[in-house]
């Protein structure tokens, strides 16, 4: 079941959406989903869900499928890394193309775009990850959303790198970038501290992996997110945090939407599967992300407020650096952080939000695939099980109980920080736009399949409330 099917059927499952969950039969044709109820007719080409859940393909807002930090750069590529994505049930990507010096938004767009064409399994987006405005950025910015990039990144850190951006930059785009359409996201980390507490440690011989945590606290990413929410409401632009560690930081969001600032709070796994607990571990190495892990009583507080719909979305953040690239390096401020995880954002959720958590399947769809899509400009056609939507669904057996082991895993990078959980449930198969492109344990898809998706401009009306 490897090419385009003009008709296939996916029989007696549990069809899940944002709003709705009942057990129905999906009609696909030619790619898109052409009616879903309750004994649609034979076709030649069926999928048994019986007992099965059948979700809308995971929107993956925030990968990093291939990055290259000037210095050191992933194992996994874009054929790789979608290949992983494919297998976790997701059929949608939003990755970053880096403005490097000199390049105008279009070029850093362009330079992207030729790395991912034709080697990518399922259908991806762009945010652009914006260093410098140059004289007529203003022009460029329009241009750029009418390409349909409608998101750009800006990291408050990493100062001195291909990466970061200062505040006056921040600001300025700001000034523009909800009039022109374009939402922008934020690393929020602030450098100072960060470079600070970094030196302080490495003068008091404290390098080991074992810092890591320790070199970046939580008052770093709190006060960042403060400073981007007063931007936001200064120049009424949208704002999007990204890899939210504290629960401090998501109330400040909280708190400044119940005054009418649009920001949006975006989670990864690692935060509320994992704590800081793994620093003092030998294996250290596997659980290097930025920003760190947080005690057991944070990843405790983010559980409350991601059950209580303080935060909207959850990315992967996928960044598939391989252990042997930390080979031999006990010095966290010599290591590239990133974690592979774009395959078991699906399987975790379910298993430690529904199963464990008591989470309704319907919030974990808005999580991981319907509020994405709708920030970003991708739903309906992405996010949803509807007529006329795309035909990427996720067939998820939720019975099969199992030890995580990254040898099951497609990401080059070789480990899992998930490595030895017990999980429930399983990706029995992928469908991007109506071809099945996962089963049972096989990428099935070819490189190549997954089409650049224009997102349409940011609306307002999408922030879920």
């Amino acid at each position: 079941m490897g090419g385009v099917s003009q008709s296939m059927l996916v029989r007696g499952g549990t069809v899940v959406t944002a709003d709705s969950e009942r057990k129905a039969d999906v009609l696909v044709r030619a790619g898109k989903i052409a009616e879903v109820g309750d004994g649609i007719g034979d076709y030649e080409d069926v999928i048994d869900a019986t007992g099965m859940l059948v979700l809308p393909g995971v929107v993956d807002p925030h990968t990093h499928l291939l990055l290259d930090t000037g210095t050191a750069h992933t194992a996994d590529d874009f054929e790789s890394g979608s290949a992983s994505a494919a297998a976790g049930g997701v059929t949608t990507y939003l990755d970053f193309a880096p403005q490097l010096p000199g390049q105008t938004f279009a070029e850093a767009l362009h330079a992207r775009l030729e790395l991912i064409e034709g080697r990518s399994h399922v259908d991806y987006g762009i945010h652009l990850n914006i260093t410098n405005l140059a004289d007529g950025w203003e022009r460029e910015l329009e241009a750029l959303v009418e390409a349909g990039v409608t998101s750009a990144k800006v990291y408050t850190t990493y100062r001195d790198t291909i990466f970061y951006a200062d505040d006056w930059t921040w600001y300025r785009l700001m000034e523009r970038s909800g009039q022109a359409g374009l939402l922008v996201q934020v690393h929020a980390e602030n450098d100072a501290i960060v470079v600070g507490k970094t030196q302080e440690l490495l003068r008091q011989g404290k390098s080991g992996l074992a810092y890591h945590g320790a070199a970046r606290p939580a008052a770093a990413e709190i006060e960042a997110v403060s400073r981007g929410l007063l931007f936001s409401q200064l120049t009424r632009s949208p704002i999007y945090f990204v890899h939210l560690s504290s629960p401090r930081a998501v109330d400040l969001i909280t708190e400044a939407r119940d005054q009418g600032v649009e920001a949006i709070a975006e989670t990864c796994p690692h935060y509320l599967m994992l704590d800081d607990s793994v620093y003092g571990r030998p294996d250290a190495a596997r659980y290097l992300m930025t920003p760190p892990l947080r005690d057991r009583a944070s990843q405790s507080q983010l559980w409350t407020r991601l059950m209580e719909q303080q935060i909207h979305s959850l990315g992967s953040d996928h960044c598939g650096f391989s252990l042997a690239q930390r080979e031999g390096i006990d010095d966290f401020s010599r290591v590239s952080p990133g974690i592979p995880g774009v395959e078991t954002s699906l399987l975790l959720l379910y298993t430690f939000g529904v199963v464990a958590h008591h989470m309704q399947v319907r919030q974990m769809v808005r999580l991981l695939s319907t509020n994405p899509a709708k920030i970003f400009g991708l739903w309906p056609r992405k996010g949803d099980i509807r007529p006329g939507s795309d035909a990427d669904l996720v067939i998820f057996d939720p019975r099969p109980t199992r030890t995580l082991s990254a040898a099951e895993l497609h990401s080059r990078a070789g480990f899992s920080p998930y490595e030895g959980l017990t999980v429930r449930g399983k990706v029995h198969a992928t469908i991007a736009r109506g071809q099945v492109v996962y089963r049972d344990g096989v990428v099935v898809g070819a490189p190549g399949f997954g089409r650049f998706l224009k997102c349409a401009p940011f609306d307002s009306e999408a922030v879920p409330r």
